[in-house]
């Protein structure tokens, strides 16, 4: 029998809840969650069609936690960008695995349709042409889901080291700083700790490459 009790909401949060402890949408699974919930595959299936369903739903649950600030139309539209994407960058920083969400699914939700029009329609304000509004939100996207794709991997490495004890992968940045010393990159040595503490400093790469796109859509508009 199908147990109705369970809401779709309370599915969304043990997908939740497993993906924090996995770190990986692939080892989501419907059997997962039906284990956590206790609860038969049909019940899963009655309020989602399918697992690309409920990860479709899981992005939009993001998105929607995305605190945004009313939209300020007298600052200038580099700043309302740095604005919008700052604020995707704290609710991406929370969940990780968020941009592994993003990528995996398609934005076909109001919440996501809207956030993605109104930069776009920053951009036309300013001056650009539909072609270069598009192309331009989809690189700065691309940029942060890579920047935190690489986030995503190295906490998973460092779960690794910290939780499996795996000796070979804590040696890795050692030998780094070996194999640098012995062949004078002394370029890499001087940014070497810098390089192993990215992940505190993940906020301060992001606006620093998001302001070289700025300025370089800037330069288009000159």
């Amino acid at each position: 029998m199908v147990k109705q009790s369970i809401s779709a909401e309370q599915i969304i949060t043990a997908a939740f809840e497993i993906l924090q402890a996995s770190g990986t949408v692939d080892a989501l699974s419907i059997r997962k969650i039906a284990n956590q919930l206790d609860i038969g595959a049909a019940t899963f299936y009655w309020h989602f069609e399918n697992k690309q369903a409920l990860l479709q739903a899981m992005a939009d649950n993001i998105i929607q936690q995305i605190e945004i600030e009313p939209c300020n139309t007298t600052l200038e539209w580099t700043d309302q960008i740095r604005q919008f994407f700052s604020a995707i960058y704290t609710t991406y920083i929370a969940q990780p695995y968020a941009a592994e969400l993003m990528m995996r699914t398609v934005p076909a939700t109001k919440a996501r349709l809207g956030l993605i029009n109104h930069l776009i329609q920053i951009l036309l304000d300013a001056g650009f042409t539909p072609e270069q509004a598009s192309l331009a939100i989809e690189s700065i996207d691309h940029f942060m889901s890579g920047l935190f794709t690489d986030i995503t991997g190295e906490l998973e490495m460092k779960h690794r080291v910290s939780q499996h004890k795996d000796t070979y992968l804590a040696q890795l940045p050692l030998k780094m700083q070996q194999i640098a010393t012995d062949n004078h990159y002394n370029a890499f040595l001087k940014t070497f700790e810098h390089h192993r503490h990215q992940q505190q400093r993940s906020l301060e790469k992001f606006m620093l490459g998001l302001d070289i796109f700025l300025a370089g859509l800037q330069q288009q508009l000159a």
